[in-house]
């Protein structure tokens, strides 16, 4: 009886030495191509980080991020380079939502599924927009101003608008914002002091604030926190009294730590977090190689941050 135990267990040993090793995922080892909108703020940054921690993780191969530099005709070159290396798949913040989708059927054409993360595209081919509702970000943001503006200004405002109009997503919560805030306080109510596109950097959003420094401000509204930050730069170098900051678009520990240190100026943002929005473009790729069904429109949760809850963010900024 022992003898026939003993046997068995070393067949069963045996057995299970010499087992074919476990499947790999559909999407184990892929190479993905992701030609991100820019680099330039931290939220941006933000994103490429989670791209390069998350990837891997989730059992995909090279991870290869391009900055398109807010320019459409150089991603379109990366992405023509990711068509020609034959990436498994093409992970896109579009630059120019329409000027990119004769580019994108290229990489149909070759067999290339195509995921849009933050700004989406028309492309028809387009497995799915993974993103947030900028519209959302616009209305808000001008839900907290009309708030705000009847506790503290009497049901008035005087607003100035740093707009970012060199990418769609953020034309919409600029457009957005002040739609909402027309309607919340009546126009009769809103001095718009100054609508200007800063462009991209700091520096630029400073100098119209500089520019507009000796006019009365109740509220300037920032479509990304490039603005905002460059706006509370200017106030507080000009030692401006009565005005505050709120931005479209935030994320980190900069923005978060000057909301939870009651920072002068900078009083609220609408958090975006990097880390889901790359986690559920990822998802999506992994459900497409495994042939799962992925919805054409994703968004993933937006938050109003300012001091009533920022103690709920204590671990993004500490």
């Amino acid at each position: 009886m022992k003898k026939t135990l003993i046997s068995l267990l070393l067949v069963t040993v045996m057995l299970t030495a010499f087992a074919a090793p476990a499947l790999a995922e559909p999407w184990e080892g892929k190479k993905l191509g992701v030609a991100h909108i820019t680099l330039y703020d931290e939220w941006c940054k933000a994103v490429y980080d989670e791209f390069m921690a998350q990837g891997p993780a989730m059992g995909f191969g090279e991870i290869n991020i391009q900055d398109g530099n807010l320019n459409a005709e150089t991603q379109q070159k990366q992405v023509e380079d990711f068509i020609t290396q034959k990436y498994d798949a093409i992970l896109i913040d579009p630059v120019n939502s329409a000027g990119i989708i004769p580019t994108l059927e290229q990489a149909g054409a070759a067999g290339i599924p195509v995921f849009a993360f933050d700004s989406g595209t028309d492309y028809k081919d387009l497995v799915t927009h993974v993103a947030w509702d900028h519209a959302e970000t616009g209305v808000l943001t001008a839900n907290w101003v009309a708030d705000y503006a009847k506790e503290n200004l009497g049901g008035k405002v005087r607003v100035g608008v740093l707009a970012m109009l060199n990418a769609v997503h953020t034309q919409v919560r600029s457009e957005a914002f002040k739609t909402t805030l027309t309607e919340l306080l009546g126009e009769e109510n809103i001095t718009w002091v100054f609508d200007q596109d800063f462009g991209e950097t700091r520096e630029s959003a400073a100098n119209i604030v500089t520019n507009n420094i000796a006019k009365p401000i109740d509220v300037i509204w920032g479509a990304v926190d490039n603005a905002a930050q460059g706006a509370a730069n200017a106030l507080e170098l000009a030692g401006v009294e009565g005005t505050i900051v709120v931005c479209a678009g935030a994320w980190g520990s900069e923005p978060f730590n000057m909301i939870n240190n009651n920072h002068k100026y900078y009083k609220m943002c609408i958090g975006v977090s990097a880390a889901n929005i790359v986690t559920l473009t990822l998802e999506s790729v992994q459900k497409h190689f495994a042939g799962e069904e992925v919805p054409r429109q994703q968004n993933i949760e937006l938050a109003v941050i300012d001091a009533t809850n920022i103690q709920d963010f204590v671990k993004y900024y500490q």
